[in-house]
């Protein structure tokens, strides 16, 4: 049982932050003061994760998530301050509410940040898609991943070309405070999205797709930028969840962004885990579907987390092989007959797992 007498100092002095982030799955680079991986906390391929030995703490320079060994294990486990607390010391028992911020100790990255504030971000998601329409450039692109116009309207996506938001906001009437804590801008007053297509996930109280929009996440265009991908601070969800519906009778499990939208532009019900780590989290949100498909990255991280879903869900998952000429589902999408070719695979996944 975690106490008030917890030294708190002592307890994350014993627990290496480079150590705990490689136990949970992610792969740091270099063994010397500033270690970098990818981050699990948003869609990314860059490795913008890093980790400072000399003060124990890491940052990410694509979502802006940061913190100390306790802070991690909250975003990366979903975790209360007191949990994280009693994880970290190997305790089964809960911290009472005195121990939950002992003095001098620094407030949680993840309770510094807003809550989430959906008119906003819905009125910017309808910005971004009025600009996408404008943008031919945008519009190849995404025709170039297999997105056309059809499933880009009804998707909701958008262009950010990087002016404009913030006056658009301004005259909706939003106020300076919350345009600025709403994560859209970075620090500097750039927009977070510029020069990306942008991906909102409505998603409601009750689980349906309601038209407000939780969170943006988007891909730039030039692939010559960096980060190429970015999403807003905070914890990201199980993309899509939403447009599953109470009850789903199946639905398919992709790992990426792009491979998320191939597959709801095909019109198949699925959902993305925007990453692999932190598998758990989508396995306790597809609990109550009955058959779920497995279609992670063609690559070791992807099928590391395919196994360990494979585990958590048990009999109710099949795993999608792709072929080794393919990456991934949204390089798929952009091969004549991707489609097809998809459904086929299911169906061969479907077999097996009988």
């Amino acid at each position: 049982m975690v106490t008030a007498n917890v030294d708190i100092t002592a307890l994350k002095a014993r627990h290496s932050l480079g150590d705990t982030v490689e136990a949970s799955g992610v792969r740091l680079r270099g063994r010397g003061r500033v270690r970098q991986g990818v981050c699990p906390f948003h869609d990314e391929a860059e490795g913008s994760f890093t980790v400072y030995a000399d003060s124990e703490r890491f940052y990410c320079f694509g979502c802006g998530l940061g913190g100390d060994v306790l802070d991690f294990i909250q975003q990366a486990e979903g975790l209360s301050l007191p949990d994280a607390i009693a994880r970290l010391d190997g305790s089964p028992g809960l911290a009472p509410s005195a121990a939950i911020r002992p003095a001098g100790t620094r407030r949680p990255a993840s309770a510094a940040l807003p809550p989430r504030d959906p008119a906003l971000l819905t009125a910017a998601a309808r910005f971004y898609a009025g600009t996408l329409r404008r943008s031919s450039e945008a519009r190849e692109y995404l025709a170039s991943r297999g997105v056309g116009p059809v499933a880009a309207a009804r998707l909701c996506l958008g262009y950010a070309p990087g002016g404009g938001l913030r006056q658009a906001l301004e005259s909706l009437g939003f106020s300076e405070k919350r345009i600025r804590d709403s994560g859209l801008f970075m620090e500097r007053g750039a927009e977070r999205f510029a020069g990306m297509v942008v991906v909102p996930d409505p998603v409601s109280s009750t689980g349906q797709a309601d038209g407000l929009v939780r969170w943006l996440a988007g891909r730039a265009v030039d692939p010559d930028r960096t980060p190429r991908f970015q999403a807003l601070p905070g914890p990201k969800p199980v993309l899509g969840l939403g447009r599953l519906g109470p009850a789903p009778d199946w639905a398919v499990v992709a790992e990426g962004l792009f491979d998320w939208l191939a597959l709801t532009g095909w019109g198949i019900p699925s959902v993305a885990a925007l990453g692999t780590q932190g598998v758990e989290r989508v396995a306790s949100a597809l609990r109550g579907c009955p058959r779920v498909f497995l279609a992670f990255d063609n690559d070791d991280a992807g099928h590391e987390a395919t196994e360990r879903l494979l585990t958590l869900l048990g009999r109710r998952a099949a795993a999608v092989t792709l072929p080794e000429d393919i990456g991934d589902v949204a390089e798929l999408a952009a091969r004549p007959h991707g489609r097809a070719a998809f459904l086929r695979l299911m169906a061969q996944a479907a077999r097996s797992a009988r």
